[in-house]
């Protein structure tokens, strides 16, 4: 006997079902042939998903940062797509980073494989409770941290951080000695980061970059009021520089404002609608470079009004880019 296909809301119930039973993502083919429907059915019910109210379902794909991707191509079946939640599911018990960094300091004398150990490592480490913790931890972006951590680094350093010990590590090839005050994962770059202050200055490490990690004799005491999100709140990326007023008016393009309102979404930018129905950008920014490839993303739908030394870099990158199809 037949058994008969699972209806819409039963489809969309094994397709939550089966992304948080596999938090490293699944192509929107494989959800179908998990659904055992063809691809169109697939696609029309991702779609339902995504666009449900308030984001109750939370749903992103692996296209969702970076490039200035159209609808359709997040809707392609080789697209990955990811539950949020996943993230924090799939560690079976909720530890705080005090308890977890306990655990992970006891890995490396368990009598098992180290590709066991280090899948332990990573299920802990992603099952951080990060808002609750964020004057230790932040994660910069929307996406779930995939770069592996190896070694104990990590463990370290967080641990320094909880017992405000100061450190003494290797960086590219020189022993500096700071007071660490948090990491940050970057989930545009993949990237992790350690930010600590070297006497007066706050500054970021690039977590690749670090070695032979030593919890020195001296204490510190964290900076009253310090936060990782806020400090990193202006920032465009990973840079530094200077605090820069910026406005940016875009095209009323339908794909053009959500784009602009997802990518915004967890700053403190103003938006405000024009007569013409373009939408006015306005925010405080540190990180020139990385802005500027922002804007670029949106091709001609942006054009940006301030300051005026912005236009004219924007202007020698459109420049140097056109040198590239000159006619020979």
């Amino acid at each position: 006997m037949e058994v008969d296909p699972l209806n819409s809301i039963e489809r969309m119930g094994k397709i939550m079902a089966l992304l948080e039973a596999h938090p490293e993502g699944l192509t929107g083919r494989t959800l179908a042939n998990g659904c055992g429907v063809p691809w169109g059915t697939m696609k029309q019910d991702l779609k339902v998903l995504a666009s449900s109210v308030e984001n109750s379902f939370p749903l992103y794909t692996d296209h969702d940062e970076g490039e200035d991707y159209d609808e359709e191509d997040l809707f392609q079946p080789e697209v990955k797509w990811f539950m949020a939640a996943a993230k924090k599911r799939y560690t079976p018990v909720y530890l705080n980073v005090h308890e977890a960094v306990g655990v992970l300091g006891t890995l490396d004398f368990l009598q098992e494989e180290n590709a066991l150990k280090e899948s332990l490592r990573q299920k802990i480490l992603s099952g951080f409770e990060l808002e609750e913790e964020e004057i230790f931890r932040y994660i910069k972006g929307g996406l779930t941290p995939l770069e592996p951590i190896h070694g104990n680094t990590f463990p370290a350093i967080e641990d320094a951080i909880l017992k405000n010990q100061r450190i003494s590590l290797e960086f590219n090839g020189r022993e500096i000695t700071l007071d660490p005050l948090g990491i940050v994962y970057y989930s545009r770059l993949r990237c992790w980061y350690l930010v600590a202050r070297q006497g007066e200055m706050f500054k970021t490490y690039h977590f690749r970059n670090i070695r032979e990690v030593k919890l020195t004799k001296e204490s510190f005491i964290y900076p009253e009021g310090f936060s990782l999100k806020g400090w990193f709140g202006p920032r465009w990326g990973m840079e530094y520089g200077d605090l820069i007023q910026v406005k940016v008016r875009f095209s009323n393009r339908s794909q053009t404002a959500a784009k602009l309102r997802k990518d915004v979404a967890h700053r403190a930018s103003q938006l405000t609608t024009l007569e013409d129905g373009s939408i006015l950008f306005e925010d405080e920014i540190i990180g020139v470079n990385e802005f500027l490839t922002w804007v670029l993303g949106f091709g001609s739908a942006a054009e940006i009004l301030e300051p005026e030394e912005f236009r004219e870099l924007m202007l020698n990158r459109i420049r140097e880019t056109l040198g590239n199809y000159a006619l020979k």
